[in-house]
């Protein structure tokens, strides 16, 4: 059997997925922190222990897509792809023959996760979209068929939590949920979870709503992926249309296999 890994290298986390070389669905993914000081030694036998544990051989990975928006970790990744499976990693990046096109006056400016995650939507769900994926930034990409519009930037959900902790010595760390007395806080720990989780469904819902005013006359259709997308999901079931957890390498599979075919 040979396979392909898709990689989505991000600030804090970086996801491997694997798939078969005839397509498919992604069969497994891993997720850890993304450390930069990792040599591509550490890198390959991680990377190997992950194979392994999926029963999958080295010398079976054929092909290794990734996308990045940690520059200084490329070299380390590229390194071990060479190395360990002996095979020229495929960089994802605006200038490639991508199927999309960009109307957008700054395309190089446009992260490679949100081209990859903006082709992945258009591919599986097409139509006029909205794209969020609520990682280490909150980013918003406006779809429209195969033509990527531009978007917003927020700041991330869990970058924002651990700032306030950090600079207010009275208040504590808490994890996102929406607290069971509501809206309404009892404790300090309530008061933090009503604001960051009712604080950023209303930022979400604004975005989005806004991104609709502009062009009310399409039908646009809501795709959010990102750790934190499910719970939301959960919660406020009418703000997202669909929650894809496997977005970001969805898409480089499918890069890959429209590169391979030209």
């Amino acid at each position: 059997m040979k396979y392909g890994l898709a990689v989505d290298i991000g600030n804090t986390n970086t996801v491997f997925g694997l798939y078969q070389e005839s397509g498919g669905e992604i069969l497994k993914s891993w997720r850890t922190v993304t450390h930069r000081d990792r040599t591509s030694d550490e890198l390959g036998i991680f990377l190997k222990g992950f194979l392994q544990s999926g029963d999958v051989d080295a010398k079976d990975i054929k092909h290794f897509i990734y996308s990045s928006v940690v520059p200084s970790f490329n070299p380390i990744v590229e390194k071990m792809v060479r190395d360990y499976y002996h095979t020229e990693p495929l960089r994802v990046h605006y200038e490639l023959p991508l199927p999309m096109r960009f109307v957008y006056p700054r395309p190089y400016e446009i992260g490679p996760d949100r081209i990859v995650n903006a082709i992945a939507a258009s591919r599986i769900y097409g139509g006029d979209l909205i794209v969020i994926d609520l990682g280490t930034a909150t980013t918003f990409c406006l779809v429209h068929g195969q033509d990527y519009m531009g978007g917003s930037i927020a700041p991330g959900l869990k970058l924002s939590m651990e700032a306030l902790s950090r600079r207010a010595a009275m208040l504590p760390p808490i994890e996102f949920a929406c607290p069971p007395s509501g809206v309404l806080g009892d404790s300090t720990m309530h008061s933090i979870q009503s604001g960051f989780f009712f604080g950023w469904i209303g930022l979400l819902r604004e975005i989005i709503q806004q991104f609709r005013n502009r062009d009310s006359g399409r039908n646009y259709k809501v795709i959010a992926t990102g750790g934190l997308a499910s719970l939301i999901h959960e919660e406020s079931p009418d703000l997202f249309d669909e929650v894809d957890g496997l977005l970001t390498l969805r898409g480089l599979q499918i890069i890959h296999e429209h590169l391979a075919s030209l």
